[in-house]
């Protein structure tokens, strides 16, 4: 792999080069002979230390296709239309159920936000191991809600799906900050997913992360309606313009608002929890753990307006411009912040209206939101060739590089007749 020959992008906001290099490494960067190369590495005996992050992140991947490089210039692109999200629209939603088998709550419910009688002692996240909810794929739930909320959608037009934190960590590749990460990319027809790697996926669905006091503070100043108390993560699909590009993009909404700002009464509603008219998905072939999702008809809508982030901070100052981003991709207007000292919250939490602070925050990163579009469009034009690759973030040398490779196995488990619903014929993979 040390002698493929591969493009090498240099994006600047000015323009975009295209080089040659003789070699790589295996990700990312030219070939050096070091103690370290990547290609030399020692495979694991029994016995030895597991797996690094970095070999895991390397499953499945074949060859190197091209390595992207971001450089950043002085020199303003006065031609290139400033990145703006328009056309902003709540698709669907649901929320997860806390079960084993996959099973989704179509619409679902955010919890509401219910400030707490302060003072009050929040207990640290523990890390723990449940049961897996893993569904045959990462964009059946999405399917799923889609086809139930609306039978004959359109996925033709859409250039492309992802999750919200696929659009941060490709931000900060733009912006040329230091992070570790993989995407999955797969085509169909005209459609690009972004699918998260599959090790982050299962710790999302499965809350297999320490976040300190993150989530038992959600759960202090949030509370779910009875009818949906089972119910865990609430995810939201909404579609919008991005710089041409039409975007599916699905985020956890932490929880929602009274419609005038407030959160200080409980409205519980009597909401059916069967619809006899749901899609019954069909069997497809997948190995174990894999499960199909499940749909149950409860929930009801909530304006997008009215969702709200949910904070904690440990510090007298929160830091904000890391969660911007974060609120600007899915164009959330609302944020709670509450301050603790290990766990005790004393102070009133503050919740701000973010409209204002979000278009300052468009307006300054305008240099990196073009280099972000740039890095897109790249990755677009190697995955209708290449019909599925895995890109890599990393550092080599210290210099930022995102490496695309081909993807052996590893399919996008989508059913034949999704497609042909979606997207009107059966698809090309």
């Amino acid at each position: 792999m040390a002698s493929l020959n591969e493009s090498i992008l240099s994006i600047r906001p000015s323009k975009v080069n295209v080089q040659q290099s003789s070699g790589t490494s295996l990700i990312g960067g030219p070939a050096r002979k070091t103690h370290h190369d990547a290609t030399k590495r020692k495979p694991l005996t029994k016995g030895r230390q597991r797996q690094s992050r970095d070999d895991r992140m390397l499953k499945g991947v074949d060859k190197l296709i091209r390595n992207i490089y971001v450089e950043f210039s002085e020199v303003q692109e006065k031609a290139c239309e400033a990145v703006a999200i328009k056309n902003y629209e709540s698709i669907a939603s649901y929320s997860w159920k806390d079960t084993e088998h996959p099973t989704i709550y179509v619409p679902g419910l955010p919890p509401k936000f219910i400030p707490p009688i302060l003072p009050v002692q929040l207990q640290r996240d523990k890390l723990t191991r449940s049961k897996p909810r893993s569904p045959a794929a990462a964009v059946d739930p999405l399917f799923e809600t889609l086809l139930h909320q609306h039978p004959n959608f359109d996925m033709s037009s859409i250039h492309l799906v992802t999750d919200r934190n696929s659009l941060r960590k490709l931000l900060t590749f733009a912006s040329n900050r230091s992070e570790k990460w993989r995407i999955d990319i797969d085509m169909i027809n005209d459609t690009m997913f972004f699918n998260q790697w599959e090790e982050f996926r299962l710790m999302m669905i499965n809350g297999h992360q320490d976040s300190g006091y993150g989530h038992a503070f959600e759960e202090c100043v949030t509370a779910r309606e009875p009818t949906l108390e089972d119910s865990i993560h609430h995810e939201r699909i909404v579609r919008y313009e991005l710089a041409g590009l039409e975007c599916l993009v699905r985020f956890e909404a932490d929880a929602y608002l009274n419609a005038d700002g407030s959160g200080e009464s409980r409205e519980h509603l009597a909401i059916p929890s069967s619809d006899p008219s749901a899609p019954k998905p069909s069997r497809p072939v997948l190995r174990p753990p894999y499960k199909l999702v499940r749909v149950v008809s409860r929930g009801r809508y909530i304006d997008p307006d009215l969702i709200a982030e949910v904070k904690s901070c440990s510090t007298l100052k929160f830091n904000i411009n890391k969660t911007l981003p974060q609120l600007w991709f899915s164009q959330t207007k609302h944020l709670c912040v509450g301050r603790h000292k290990e766990g005790l919250v004393t102070e009133k939490l503050e919740m701000k209206d973010m409209r204002e602070e979000l278009q300052k925050w468009e307006a300054s990163n305008q240099e990196h939101l073009i280099n972000m579009i740039r890095v897109i469009r790249e990755i677009r034009e190697i995955a209708k060739t290449a019909r599925k690759c895995t890109i890599i973030c990393t550092v080599v040398d210290g210099v930022k590089c995102l490496s695309v490779f081909n993807r052996k196995g590893g399919d996008m488990a989508i059913r034949p007749e999704v497609v042909k619903r979606c997207w009107g014929t059966l698809g090309k993979a």
